[in-house]
């Protein structure tokens, strides 16, 4: 294990110089972040955010990376000291060609988690932890025993519906209730998903964006150069990686009944698919495919990923986020691109699927729609293209009600006290957590 500062120089961060950050009485929670060092996505935007915006005089914040990749760039300047666990990364679970459950995957990974144990274990203790945060399932099974080693509390941060089928689930379910100290879910909807026999320890912490810096840093005009769209042309968009429970399928559906209307509507896929994805299912080159026998070639828009893409999306009218359920994934455990684009001042049409409902107030902060239906979806992305004065209404509703309800800094106050509570609970930690097996 390897331990450094962010500006590269060896040795641990100095204790007192992080007390001074702190109250006069009290110093800041020594916090752990575990990280693969491969997330990517939503759950790479929302540790960035975090680290970037916790209050310093409150927090000390330690990032443990498994090995390299997007998220240990993006989070090791933002760290106050940096443990490099050394292991390599144990995410994704499967390499191309393979299945997850074949002999040669299981003993490479199964090695890779149990070092992953051991290596935390030391850098909570050599760090003098309070409190092990984790966002990536299954980092938090690592997270958890490694705290259960080392006798401190774990917080699980989780970012999706709770899946209780097959292996994974039934570890999830063990580790919800024997490894975890607090359970933080990002919606009420995640929440309910979870056994009934860890509810007392689960709080909803809603996901939050820097929304005065996307509302005030628009680049007006770039998307639509990039995507050869004249600025009175109407533009709908659907950001976000290509994944089938995302609902691109519909969104083409529902473009083609706008388009019949609008023909001048021009609809814009903006994000790519993962590799493993691309080899094994070629989702994109099957929605091109169905673009071109929708009549949609000159229509539809299909752009890779766009870095600070929250500030692309106001050369937008209206933003889609159509998700569907895929069997026992039952819903959008949040939806961060929904509370990007409406602090962009954008009209959002989400479906039902999970926790939309939770953030979009139907027909005044954006519209509802059930999920698999495409003539509802683009009766809605008509109901808003058709009458300016209610999207320009509808647009302002939903950035005051992201202004208002979902900001990083209601996320932080809400994380940081979790993170005290982690902190008061550990006092007692290690005479419980001697008997609790």
């Amino acid at each position: 294990m390897n331990a450094e500062r962010p500006d590269g120089n060896e040795g641990w961060q100095d204790e007192g110089a992080a007390g001074r950050r702190g109250s006069r009485h009290r110093p800041p929670v020594r916090v752990g972040l575990l990280v693969d060092g491969s997330e990517d996505y939503g759950v790479r935007v929302f540790m960035t955010f975090l680290a970037r915006s916790l209050d310093r005089r409150a927090v000390h914040l330690a990032g443990l990376f498994l090995g390299p990749g997007p998220s240990r760039t993006d989070l090791v300047p933002l760290c106050d000291e940096v443990y490099d666990l050394g292991t390599g990364c144990l995410l994704p679970l499967t390499r191309l060609g393979r299945s997850r459950y074949s002999p040669f995957n299981a003993l490479s990974k199964g090695a890779t988690f149990a070092k992953a144990v051991w290596a935390a274990t030391r850098a909570i203790r050599v760090g003098k932890l309070d409190v092990l945060h984790v966002n990536m399932y299954p980092m938090h099974l690592v997270a958890g025993l490694a705290c259960r080693l080392a006798k401190t509390p774990c917080l699980w941060h989780w970012h999706g519906p709770y899946r209780p089928r097959g292996p994974l689930g039934l570890a999830a379910r063990f580790g919800f209730r024997r490894l975890a100290t607090r359970i933080a879910c990002i919606s009420h909807f995640v929440q309910r998903t979870l056994p009934a026999d860890v509810q007392a320890k689960c709080r909803t912490v809603h996901n939050g964006v820097h929304a005065g810096h996307i509302a005030e840093h628009q680049k007006h005009g770039a998307l639509r150069g990039r995507l050869a769209v004249a600025a009175g042309q109407p533009l709908v968009a659907l950001f976000g990686s290509i994944a089938e429970r995302k609902g691109h399928a519909y969104f083409l559906r529902a473009a083609a009944t706008v388009v019949s209307r609008i023909p001048a509507a021009r609809f814009a896929i903006v994000g790519g698919e993962h590799p493993h994805s691309r080899q094994r299912y070629g989702l994109e080159r099957g929605l091109r495919q169905l673009a071109r026998e929708l009549g949609l070639s000159d229509a539809v828009r299909f752009c890779e990923s766009i870095p600070e893409a929250p500030l692309y999306m106001g050369d937008c009218d209206v933003v889609c986020m159509p998700t569907i359920p895929m069997g026992d994934d039952t819903g959008e455990g949040f939806g961060l691109v929904m509370i990007e684009a409406m602090a962009a001042g954008v009209p959002v049409v989400a479906t039902t699927c999970g926790a939309p409902p939770e953030v979009i107030e139907d027909g005044v902060s954006g519209r509802l729609v059930p999920p698999r239906d495409a003539d509802a979806l683009a009766a809605a992305i008509l109901w808003l293209l058709e009458d300016e004065a209610r999207r320009i209404a509808l647009g302002r509703a939903a950035q005051q009600r992201v202004a208002a309800c979902f900001t990083v800094e209601r996320l932080c106050r809400a994380v940081e006290g979790l993170y005290e509570e982690c902190r008061a609970a550990r006092s007692g930690y290690r005479h419980r957590t001697a008997t609790a097996w």
